[in-house]
């Protein structure tokens, strides 16, 4: 009964359209991540030494995509605010701008980083380290118009580009199978290549659409920019705090094995989080994707309550739906773990197999409490979670520190959950908090 209730008040407060736009989100997303695995089968091929050097790469792509993301958070959050004020034009204007200037200052900094490093490290050549700067940057740019073209509902579209560039990703790795060329420097130079096509065809796809919604405020005055630097601004500016603490928690551990352990050990581990990543994360990620445009423009003038209750069932959907996702993951990682990273990988990768489902349970924790965050971010109290946020960063590290150089590998998994379950009730209580005031 409970259950028919509830599809009931989905169906109502979900039209036709939005549940066909997160149909095609749904089936973009998954065939996204069946093509991810094909890409991760065949480079997990190269050896898990290999392997965990590209794990190590895309860890510093992670804490770019983390700086991306805090703009993109407000990118997301006063869009449709500034909209309904005729100042979107403006609004858009100052972010592009922004992110042109953040990508050249980005760029020049990874090709001086390429020099530098080329001449300590001579395992690794300057065009191996110059192109792998380039395929951080550019992936990330790419992934951050993906989130703004389902902002302005082209989710259709954004599922075929998405499609397509994964696609060419594989075509790219099989062209060097063909010729017996496959290695990183190759890998890097081919995703760095495709990573920029499909960013400059989503910006020009993206800049299309928006401009036909903005053309009435064209008008460019100083007083509107202003406006829309403080106000997004303080915003903003906790994110970029989060996105330290964010990368310390999620991709440090990484770094830490490499150090007390070996490259070969980060590949294995990097072949589990990729499974957990696909079971929890990126369902979750999709979602969120999904519901949290819908959910700021509820909030997006705090005035009105009835648009705030509307806004605060789907903060709770969004809870309830990564509630399941994680429980799920956790059953499936533990029935079929050895079976999961052989469809992935091979033989070499499944010697700590039996760590998968804990691995689950502590990140899915910690992205239920995630999922809470959407109730201070959608009323403008980013800042109220930065506590939670630094102190699950720094505890992650002294954890992993601790547990990995005294118990292996396995040490990463009581760090993993430690920090899940504290994060999560940490969330639930500033929320609590948060609550009361506005109550």
């Amino acid at each position: 009964m409970i259950v028919k209730e509830f599809i009931n008040l989905l169906r109502t407060r979900f039209s036709s359209g939005a549940i066909a736009e997160l149909s095609w989100v749904l089936a973009g997303q998954s065939v996204t991540v069946i093509l991810s695995f094909i890409i991760i089968k065949i480079i997990s091929g190269l050896g898990s030494d290999i392997f965990g050097i590209y794990a190590l790469v895309l860890t510093i792509a992670a804490f770019l995509g983390l700086l991306f993301g805090s703009v993109q958070q407000g990118f997301l959050r006063f869009y449709y605010h500034f909209l309904n004020l005729d100042s979107g034009y403006v609004f858009v204007k100052l972010f592009f701008r922004f992110i042109g200037k953040s990508t050249l200052l980005f760029l020049l900094l990874f090709s001086v980083c390429a020099i530098l490093l080329s001449s300590v490290f001579n395992s690794y050549s300057f065009l191996f380290l110059m192109f792998a700067g380039f395929f951080i940057v550019f992936s990330k740019l790419s992934e951050f118009f993906n989130s703004l073209l389902n902002l302005i509902r082209r989710r259709k579209e954004n599922s075929i580009l998405q499609t397509l560039e994964k696609t060419s990703l594989i075509s790219a790795l099989l062209v060097f199978i063909h010729f017996n060329r496959l290695n990183l420097l190759n890998i890097f130079i081919a995703f760095s290549l495709i990573a920029f096509s499909f960013f400059i065809l989503k910006y020009f796809f993206f800049n299309k659409f928006v401009s036909a919604v903005n053309e009435q405020s064209e008008e460019n005055n100083e007083k509107v920019e202003k406006e829309i630097k403080v106000k997004v601004y303080y915003y903003v500016l906790p994110f970029f705090i989060w996105s330290v603490a964010g990368w310390l928690q999620m991709n440090g551990e990484k770094w830490i094995i490499n150090g007390y352990l070996s490259v070969s050990d980060v590949g294995v581990y990097a072949i589990m989080i990729a499974i957990v990543n696909a079971l929890i994360v990126l369902p979750n990620n999709i979602f969120s994707e999904f519901i949290t445009p819908i959910i700021f423009k509820q909030f997006s003038d705090l005035s009105k309550k009835d648009n705030m209750n509307a806004g605060y069932f789907y903060i709770k959907l969004n809870v309830a739906a990564v509630s399941i996702v994680s429980f799920v993951s956790v059953i499936l990682t533990f029935s079929f773990g050895k079976q999961l990273i052989l469809l992935i990988s091979n033989a070499e990768y499944i010697t700590h197999y039996t760590m998968l489902p804990f691995l689950a349970i502590g990140i899915g924790m910690f992205y239920v409490g995630q999922a809470y965050t959407l109730l201070g971010l959608s009323l403008n109290k980013p800042k109220i979670y930065l506590l939670p946020k630094i102190s699950s960063g720094i505890l992650s590290i002294i954890l992993n520190i601790l547990l990995i150089s005294n118990f292996g590998l396995i040490g990463v998994v009581y760090s993993t959950c430690i920090i899940g379950i504290f994060y999560l009730i940490y969330i639930i209580a500033v929320n609590n908090s948060l609550k009361k005031q506005f109550n």
